[in-house]
């Protein structure tokens, strides 16, 4: 097994894995690649995180990789969407067998930019990370399409207001995204209780905070002190809203750090403890079988 880090990559060095004429960005807060047939993998084939969001959509081919651990094939026809947090990694394959993608990067910065809340949005992509991934019906195709060629036409005139129009199209990309999730999630589930704006903020917000903490931090306390409210109001917050605990979020977060760190590096038990904050090696060993049901060592010889 090889040594290797949890990387994190900037919407810029994303930029860098695409070796093809075809790419085309405003600054280093938005890229767009139509053909990647040529784009090397190389910085993905081991689980990182890209400071940004990301959408792709297959055009032709198909790959593997895998979302927090979990492994998918994408296909033509497919698209999958990459929120920050996430840990992802794409299986290398040949020059002649890679896939045909077109791919749209934004930094949060500049979707934080637009007055429209698109974070409303993502709260409900948040609740499916295990299935980021959907199969595209003709008609969904079509519009998607038509708003990759608008981008295309706008970034390459001359016209003023162009770069406004650009980030436009590009925020109606991610809701149109977030409309599809949206009525995928309405067909498989049951109706739900109403949830107030206000407490989905505060989620939104409680998931930004645990993504960013969750090795060293895993009392609720902590949470709702950043939060300026109770622990008690943001445990009934977040189960109201996602119909999980904190504490389960918070141990999600971190039982997933830890299989990453298990199945992608050679580091010993304690020194995969201590980086995830635990007092010693015994506890770790606790924590990580309640949860997984498997041992440390199991799990990485699984």
């Amino acid at each position: 097994m090889e040594t290797t880090t949890l990387n994190s990559f900037s919407i810029a060095k994303v930029k860098e894995l695409f070796l093809t004429d075809d790419i085309i960005n405003i600054g280093e807060d938005f890229i767009m690649a139509q053909r990647t047939n040529e784009a090397n993998y190389n910085l993905l084939r081991y689980p990182c995180r890209i400071d940004g969001y990301l959408v792709a959509f297959c055009k032709k081919g198909s790959f593997k990789g895998s979302v927090n651990l979990k492994e998918y094939e994408i296909h033509e026809g497919m698209m999958v969407l990459n929120l920050p947090q996430n840990i992802i990694r794409i299986e290398p394959s040949s020059a002649e067998e890679a896939p045909e993608l077109t791919i749209i990067a934004v930094t949060s910065q500049f979707l934080s930019h637009f007055r429209s809340d698109i974070t409303k949005m993502l709260n409900e992509a948040m609740q499916i990370l295990d299935n980021p991934c959907i199969t595209l019906k003709p008609d969904e195709l079509s519009i998607v399409q038509q708003h990759i060629q608008l981008i295309n036409t706008a970034i390459h005139s001359d016209y003023a207001y162009a770069r406004e129009s650009i980030s436009h199209l590009i925020s109606s990309v991610f809701f149109i995204f977030g409309s599809f999730i949206n009525e995928r999630m309405a067909k498989q589930s049951e109706v739900e209780q109403p949830v107030s704006t206000r407490h989905k903020i505060v989620f939104e917000r409680f998931i930004d905070l645990v993504s960013k903490y969750h090795n060293t931090e895993r009392n609720v306390g902590f949470y709702a002190d950043k939060l300026c409210i109770t622990p008690k109001y943001l445990s009934k917050i977040v189960k109201d809203t996602s119909g999980q605990s904190a504490p389960q979020w918070i141990d999600q977060y971190v039982i997933l750090e830890a299989k990453q760190l298990l199945k992608h590096s050679d580091r010993c038990i304690k020194e995969i403890s201590d980086e995830l904050n635990f007092p010693n090696p015994s506890f770790f060993f606790k924590y990580f079988k309640k949860h997984t049901g498997l041992t440390p060592n199991q799990y990485r010889n699984s």
